[in-house]
């Protein structure tokens, strides 16, 4: 049929027709490329998503199990409680039988839904003759609202931590406690929990401004249904969390000061390029994109197997040498990538990967300057994983207000887990 239609067309109209097409496969293929490229993650890539039944672990272990992991049983604990269930009568002839044998089983059992306490607190105010006046109030009563600290911790942490909406925030309190609240009362106690930490949330970004090495990234998350930006700003110690409608340099002097004088590692963004020369650019985007690349045309195969080794060189800088060492190697890298620019800035279809790695050149190598820095930015990837799930389940924040209550409590949770501390009993001291 297609043969047939075409062979009543002239050769003006069938090239005419050729070039629509070709014009619309370009636009399909720039489209397709949003979704299908060097950085799509795994879980949205179709071309790595692998079944179950034939994954083989290289460890050799089984799935899901950690390297030097013995395996046991859950350690059985003493009982604190009892059940003697003894009845000998028989069913069939009414005789009375003292057992052949007993039987026992120690299991660990959760309590059933716990009625909410409602407690009344009362204290005293008063006033000395010498003009000196205070109240004997306990330090559990809540400043504001009809809501104690357990419970405010425990909904904060429902939220955030667990990544419940609002009403399935609502929906576990009832269930759990008989504790009846509306989803407006849920954002509200997140509201009062998110001025109580700011002081905190405050003092995470002070030492965020001094740390010697930070990993920076961003990602998109809606707020009112308009695209705003995540940014995550990592220590070794601490993770500090803010969202902003910008994703240029603006930021970084508004988080980091104007004389931040550490060492950044970071993607290929410009704005960190603009903002300081201590940079470190991940490794991990520039060798998806030249493995991407060299599955594709054989002629980029050398190019990728260039840059592997030149990123083995990175990885293996160590503190141990001398920094007369480190330099020379710093130098050898840097007229070896200048090398692999040159052999291959003639390829068309290498063009863009070619710019890319020109543009970073200055920056791919500070870890062997700094073997402390590391050559890849999944720290700070990493840390952004929870807030993407979280994204995904959201949808979008409602306002600013929420948004800066996202980010003023994950910031806490998220340093909280890093420094292996409990949340529960950091976000209830701070309360």
């Amino acid at each position: 049929m297609i043969q047939l239609e075409l062979s009543k067309i002239s050769k003006e109209e069938l090239i005419e027709k050729y070039l629509e097409l070709e014009k619309e496969n370009e636009r399909l293929k720039k489209k397709l490329r949003r979704y299908e490229n060097p950085h799509t993650p795994p879980s949205k890539d179709e071309r790595r998503i692998k079944s179950r039944s034939n994954f083989k672990s290289k460890t050799g272990l089984p799935v899901g199990k950690r390297r030097g992991y013995k395996g046991r049983t859950r350690e059985k604990k003493k009982p604190t409680d009892f059940i003697n269930c003894f009845e000998g009568l028989c069913v069939k002839c009414g005789k009375l039988n003292t057992p052949n044998k007993i039987k026992e089983k120690i299991y660990e059992e959760i309590p059933k839904p716990q009625p909410t306490k409602v407690i009344q607190a009362r204290w005293g105010y008063y006033k000395c003759g010498c003009g000196h006046s205070w109240e004997s109030k306990h330090p559990d009563i809540p400043l504001i609202g009809q809501v104690g600290k357990n419970a405010q911790t425990h909904i904060t942490l429902l939220r955030f931590d667990d990544r419940l909406p609002l009403r399935k925030t609502a929906a576990a309190l009832e269930r759990q406690f008989d504790f009846k609240v509306t989803s407006k009362a849920v954002f509200d106690i997140t509201q009062r929990v998110g001025a109580k930490v700011t002081p905190k949330y405050k003092e995470i970004q002070k030492k965020i401004r001094r740390a010697k090495v930070l990993n920076i990234d961003e990602t998109k998350i809606k707020v009112q249904g308009v695209w705003y930006y995540v940014w995550i700003f990592r220590s070794s110690k601490f993770i500090f969390f803010t969202i902003r409608r910008q994703r240029n340099r603006k930021v970084l002097d508004e988080i980091l000061g104007y004389n931040y004088k550490g060492i950044i590692g970071c993607d290929g963004l410009s704005a960190y390029k603009e903002y300081t020369k201590y940079l470190q650019r991940c490794w991990a985007h520039i060798l998806r994109e030249t493995k991407e690349l060299a599955e594709k045309y054989d002629d980029a195969k050398p190019m990728h197997q260039w840059m592997k080794d030149l990123f083995a060189i990175v990885k293996s800088a160590s503190i141990k040498d001398p920094p007369s060492k480190r330099r020379k190697i710093y130098d050898k890298c840097v007229r070896e990538m200048t090398w692999l620019i040159e052999r291959f800035s003639s390829y068309n279809h290498l063009t863009k990967v070619i710019t890319t790695i020109k543009n970073g050149l200055e920056f791919r190598f500070t870890r062997i300057l700094h073997p402390t820095v590391e050559p890849t930015n999944n720290r700070a990837e990493n840390g952004l994983r929870e807030l993407v799930v979280m994204k995904k389940i959201m949808g979008t924040l409602r306002n600013e207000q929420g948004a800066e209550i996202f980010a003023k409590i994950m910031t806490l949770i998220s340093t909280w887990r890093l420094q292996a501390k409990s949340p529960y009993a950091e976000l209830r001291a701070l309360l």
